[in-house]
């Protein structure tokens, strides 16, 4: 049987992803592939990525660009999208002491 080892690593990437992260409510800039920039909320943060409300049309998979004050232009990826929320991964993370900082200021 496959799908269990396969279940058993999807539950532990979305408690990994879930782990630290920091409520926020902060607007802010994304930009999506073709170079629009649109308005969006993060909602909460962690180093590794980010939930947000847009009304970008933004599809799973889609790479953003997200803007976050103090840090700069970060590259992401969708990993989801419901409705106005999508949840996003960052390509790299955010460096734990410059995470921390953050949070201090916006968290």
């Amino acid at each position: 049987m496959q799908a269990a080892p396969a279940l058993a690593a999807h539950v532990a990437d979305t408690d990994r992803r879930r782990a630290n992260r920091a409520e926020v409510a902060l607007d802010t800039l994304m930009v999506d592939r073709e170079g629009r920039t649109f308005a969006a909320r993060i909602l909460n943060l962690s180093e590794l990525g980010l939930l947000a409300e847009t009304e970008a049309p933004l599809c799973q998979r889609a790479p953003i660009r997200v803007d976050l004050p103090t840090i700069g232009w970060l590259r992401a990826d969708v990993v989801w999208s419901l409705g106005p929320r999508i949840g996003a991964a960052f390509r790299e993370p955010i460096d734990a002491n410059t995470y921390a900082a953050f949070v201090r200021l916006f968290g």
